[in-house]
């Protein structure tokens, strides 16, 4: 910044020399690859939990809490990586791991009988069968589930990236255009 002999050097600068706007080349979020490649990730890690869901409803008008519950999930998956793409690829990768681990789905069955005796201490803890009656019940249980699959699945997709150094998603191009504007100058 140069000052001209009758400017104070000391002054604060001008609001103009302080805001900073974002390149207009990128944007900011997940790009629409990303975003597919999530749903994607969501939508094949249902079957196991679809068919544990279905066996443990009892009033058929509660089912309508797995479909709210699920929308939950993924866009608590989308909220939580939409500054890093990174974060999200793994995720993605994780994920895939996880829906191949349905063909044993010992870790989708632990967390969903977990997320099931939590939301039943929640909702009804006097009642006498693992049924899940109430609509918010099942919501809640269905984003206990998916919340407490989404933790190994990120686990699983550091560590591949991790074991294999992939680093091509971790470019500075997944940051904020402003912080990647102030990391390159």
């Amino acid at each position: 910044m140069a000052t001209s002999p009758d400017e104070n050097p000391y002054s604060a600068p001008t609001v103009a020399d302080t805001i900073e706007t974002p390149p207009s080349g990128r944007r900011w979020g997940p790009t629409p690859v990303l975003q597919a490649a999530w749903a994607l990730a969501v939508l094949l890690n249902l079957p196991v939990p679809m068919m544990l869901s279905e066996s443990a409803l009892s009033d058929p008008r509660a089912f309508v809490g797995v479909p709210f519950g699920i929308a939950v999930v993924y866009l608590t998956g989308v909220f939580c990586c939409l500054c890093r793409a990174g974060i999200m690829w793994r995720l993605v990768v994780g994920s895939g791991v996880t829906a191949l681990s349905q063909f044993i789905p010992l870790a989708h069955m632990m967390i969903g009988m977990l997320a099931m005796g939590i939301s039943e201490a929640i909702f009804d803890p006097s009642r006498n069968s693992r049924d899940i009656s109430s609509l918010p019940e099942a919501a809640f249980a269905t984003i206990l589930t998916g919340l407490g699959l989404i933790a190994p699945s990120l686990l699983m997709g550091a560590g591949i990236f991790a074991i294999f150094r992939i680093s091509c998603f971790d470019a500075s191009s997944d940051k904020h255009p402003i912080q990647a504007r102030s990391a390159s100058e």
